[in-house]
C-alpha cells in the first residue's frame, strides 16, 4: 500500500513537469525570453530526457538518442595546415573545432555585442556536435572514447563580457550527456577578441581513445 501510494504522489509532479516543458517548447513567446532562440533550448530539453537512461546507454546510441546530426560537420575545405586529430599513445589531440551547421553554414557573432548570450551557448555546443563528428571520423566509432580529459574553449567577445564559462557549458553538458562521468573534463574558457571565420566559439581538446 505505501508503494501504491508513493507511485500515485510522484506520477502526477512528473506528468506537469512535463507538460510544463511541452508548454513551454510550444510558447514561441515564453520560449524566446527565456532562451533566446528556438534552436537553445533543444540541448536542454534532450539532455533532462537522456540522463535517465545514461547509464546503460553506449555513447554511439546516446547520439541517436539525442538526435545529434554529425553528417556535414566536417571542413570540405580547412584553412589552415594541420590534422583534425593526432593519436599519440591513447591520448587523441583534437584541433580547434569551430560551429558548423549540417548545411555547412557557420554560427558567427561576437558575444556580447552582435550575439547573445543564448546564442553563444549554442554555438558552443555546435562546436561540441563537431567535435563529434571529428572524432568519430577518426576512430570509426564514439565507443571508442574513454574520457574527456581537456577542454579548451574560446569565446570571441567584447572586453567587457564575463560569461565564457557559462557558455561553455553548453559544449561541457553535451560531453556528459554522452559519455557519462567520462565526458566532465578539465577545461578552461577564455574570451577573445576575433575567431577565424567570424566564430563565435572555438574548442580543442585531448581525448583518451581506447584503439584496441
Amino acid at each position: 500500500f505505501k508503494v501504491s501510494s508513493l507511485f500515485v504522489f510522484r506520477f502526477p509532479v512528473m506528468s506537469a513537469s512535463l507538460l510544463g516543458h511541452q508548454r513551454l517548447v510550444q510558447s514561441k513567446g515564453a520560449h524566446a525570453r527565456l532562451l533566446g532562440s528556438a534552436r537553445t533550448a533543444r540541448p536542454h530539453a534532450q539532455r533532462r530526457v537522456l540522463r535517465a537512461y545514461a547509464g546503460s546507454a553506449s555513447p554511439e546510441q546516446r547520439v541517436q538518442e539525442l538526435g545529434l546530426v554529425l553528417d556535414g560537420r566536417l571542413p570540405t575545405n580547412p584553412q589552415g595546415v594541420y590534422h583534425p586529430v593526432v593519436l599519440v599513445g591513447s591520448l587523441a589531440h583534437v584541433s580547434g573545432q569551430i560551429p558548423r551547421l549540417p548545411d555547412g553554414s557557420l554560427m558567427t557573432g561576437i558575444a556580447g555585442d552582435s550575439a547573445s548570450e543564448e546564442q553563444a551557448a549554442q554555438a558552443a555546443y555546435e562546436v561540441g556536435v563537431t567535435m563529434l563528428a571529428t572524432l568519430k571520423n577518426e576512430l570509426g566509432s564514439l565507443d571508442r572514447v574513454k574520457r574527456i580529459v581537456k577542454v579548451n574553449g574560446y569565446v570571441a567577445c567584447t572586453p567587457d563580457f564575463e560569461r565564457q564559462p557559462a557558455v561553455m557549458n553548453a559544449l561541457s553538458n553535451l560531453f556528459i550527456d554522452v559519455f557519462g562521468p567520462a565526458g566532465k573534463s578539465a577545461r578552461s574558457a577564455v574570451g577573445v577578441a576575433a575567431l577565424p571565420l567570424g566564430i563565435t566559439v572555438e574548442a580543442e581538446a585531448i581525448v583518451e581513445v581506447d584503439l584496441e
